[in-house]
């Protein structure tokens, strides 16, 4: 794992004000080390005795960088970097975002800290204008207008491209503040960590066309300069096509569930349609996951009847009781799920330092089901991860599903997160409090994925026309 750039960001790009916080990172660190070995689901999987001199070198190594450390940026990458050794994309860890209630100074105040380059837009312009800049360099916005950044070449910690505020709201984000990183991957391709609204980060996959800068899952960037300002559109999230006569192609790039209402649109507008074609295509690459109600629309036109899943095991420790009974008081739920995480609580107060619950086959099954597509194929490839993982576990299971493809992510063996807030309210950490039965039924997809039923090795197939001729034999 490379870890040594990540130190050139110990550098404190502005001064705190009287009520923010110092970086204290030693301190962050010690907390994320022991609370991750005290609740994680999956540590006890991962620290095994045979890696345990290879977990205690990885971590000590770190130990001596965040003593190095002077910014919260900076400490957020290395706690984040520390994590990557448990290969978990459900252990995460975020900036902590203001309480609704804060006021405009304390928020901004909370961010002090923030990796920031004194430029204004005149610098920008004067920068881009000198010839020989890369075609990604430029000043973009988001739709609306709310964002204006200048992104400029930029390899402080092996990023390649740095985008920094122009302009922004004057509170959650100030001039001059790092607003995402870009790293190259292909002409045109790129990996990033984009900052939300709450300074919380994001990866995505990110794509350079016609001057729109297009991030996986998070919206685009419309370049404004130099050349002509483009204007922002708004895409669909889903998209339902004919291909011909007898295929439908769905793409379904997400299954967040901020969202999920317009597939659910998108497939009840097109009912008819669906349940007369014969054969359906469902785009899932790069699916990163979200909620497991959001495929439920999807299920009459793919099982064909009901599917078996495995249960989770809860680890009964005080942090993770904590999350059940909270959920057992939360009155956004009905009265019935609160008594059961109520009961739930109870239980795990019993069970404690263990792994709660038993091994049992759980059933997923739509109401109804439509007798077409009567062939279907789901393209799945590394980017499809946690609840698109889920949807694939209950569909391939179906008499009218190919995987075709390459193996997803790998990140479906640990769930139900839990959130607890670092010292000082800094960072929130994300993190699993269950394990799936499927790991001790030997059908555990843990850094390895769902393989496709159908591989693609040709990285210059056209996948969906692949899908399309596939689903077209006799």
């Amino acid at each position: 794992m490379r870890t040594s750039p990540l130190i050139a960001l110990a550098l404190c790009f502005l001064s705190a004000s009287a009520i923010s916080q110092p970086c204290n990172c030693p301190e962050q660190f010690d907390w994320l080390r022991g609370k991750i070995a005290l609740n994680y689901a999956g540590f006890q999987d991962k620290v095994t005795a045979e890696k345990q001199a290879e977990f205690d070198a990885h971590s000590a190594a770190f130990q001596e960088q965040v003593a190095a450390v002077g910014s919260d940026t900076a400490c957020l990458r290395l706690l984040r970097a520390w994590t990557k050794w448990f290969h978990d994309g459900h252990v995460q860890i975020y900036p902590l975002a203001p309480a609704a209630e804060e006021a405009p100074e304390q928020i901004r105040a909370r961010f002090a800290q923030w990796e920031k380059k004194e430029i204004s837009e005149a610098q920008a312009r004067a920068h881009l204008d000198v010839p020989g800049r890369d075609s990604v360099e430029g000043i973009y916005e988001t739709m609306g207008g709310t964002y204006r950044v200048a992104v400029l070449r930029d390899t402080v910690s092996g990023r390649e491209f740095a985008a920094y505020i122009l302009r922004a709201d004057g509170v959650w984000w100030m001039p001059g503040q790092l607003k995402f990183e870009l790293v190259r991957t292909a002409p045109g391709q790129y990996t990033s960590r984009v900052y939300m609204r709450d300074h919380s980060e994001r990866s995505a996959e990110v794509s350079l066309k016609g001057g729109i800068l297009h991030f996986q899952d998070l919206g685009s960037w419309y370049r404004q300069y130099p050349g002509v300002a483009l204007v922002a559109k708004s895409p669909a999230v889903y998209t339902l096509n004919s291909l011909d006569d007898h295929t439908l192609l769905l793409r379904v790039p997400t299954m967040n569930a901020s969202v999920r209402l317009e597939l659910d649109s998108l497939i009840t507008a097109n009912k008819d349609l669906l349940a007369r074609t014969p054969r359906l295509i469902i785009d899932c690459r790069d699916n990163g996951g979200g909620s497991d109600v959001t495929f439920f629309p999807l299920r009459p036109y793919v099982y064909t009847g009901p599917a078996r899943g495995y249960h989770f095991r809860i680890y009964a420790t005080a942090d993770n009781i904590e999350k059940y009974a909270a959920l057992g008081s939360d009155r956004d739920y009905p009265k019935k799920q609160r008594r059961g995480y109520k009961k739930m609580a109870k239980k795990l107060r019993k069970q404690k330092g263990r792994m709660y619950g038993f091994c049992e086959y759980v059933r997923n099954k739509p109401q109804w089901i439509s007798p077409n597509p009567k062939k279907v194929a789901i393209l799945i490839d590394g980017g499809c991860a946690s609840s698109c993982e889920q949807f694939l576990f209950y569909a391939r299971q179906s008499k009218r599903v190919t995987l075709i493809g390459t193996n997803t992510a790998g990140i479906a063996d640990y769930g139900n997160l839990h959130h607890l807030n670092s010292p000082g309210e800094k960072f929130v950490l994300y993190y699993p409090t269950a394990r799936s039965c499927r790991i001790d039924a030997g059908e555990g997809i843990d850094g390895v994925g769902i393989p496709p039923d159908v591989r693609i090795e040709d990285e210059k197939t056209d996948w969906v026309e692949f899908a399309r001729a596939y689903l077209a034999r006799d």
